[in-house]
């Protein structure tokens, strides 16, 4: 029926990327450097058009397949850890926390403006990129959006967006 709002789920084999990283858990206790393969859904509250559908959810997809291209085979750090500071040398990147001055090859890392790499913080991170372009939210009539991101099987943070009034 038309008007009505529907929830559409988007979680395609393709909605993946693999990135190292490690979870700073507080002063002096971090993870070490691991990787996971990361899988994205996404859940989306909007209302249904005169023609049965909310929108060409083709878009959408294929907007989240591009968000998730953009971090596969990188070496995630977080820009805005108070605990952690980067320093670049040369072709090097330095992860300074506390006494510790983990090197990386700069090529090979990623700095997202995060305060972690968590699977709390790239929910975050994606929710924010997708309402980026809030025309085209507004244009699909998107009333919420929930986007999870799981490290693996059991583990992973959903983070939601609801239109306000």
């Amino acid at each position: 029926m038309p008007g009505q709002t529907v929830t559409l789920r988007l979680a395609k084999e393709n909605m993946k990327f693999s990135a190292g990283h490690f979870t700073i858990f507080g002063p002096g206790e971090r993870e070490r450097v691991h990787g996971h393969d990361f899988r994205v859904a996404v859940r989306v509250q909007a209302r249904v058009g005169d023609n049965g559908l909310c929108f060409d959810y083709g878009l959408l997809k294929r907007r989240i397949v591009e968000l998730c291209r953009e971090l596969n085979e990188w070496m995630l750090l977080p820009g805005e850890s108070p605990l952690l500071r980067i320093e670049r040398d040369g072709a090097l990147l330095h992860a300074v926390f506390g006494a510790e001055r983990i090197p990386f090859l700069a090529a090979d890392v990623q700095v997202l403006p995060l305060a972690n790499i968590s699977v709390e913080e790239l929910a975050r991170y994606f929710l924010g990129r997708l309402l980026e372009d809030r025309a085209q939210v507004d244009a699909f009539r998107i009333d919420g959006l929930d986007v999870e991101v799981a490290s693996g099987p059991g583990q992973g943070a959903t983070v939601s967006w609801q239109r306000a009034g």
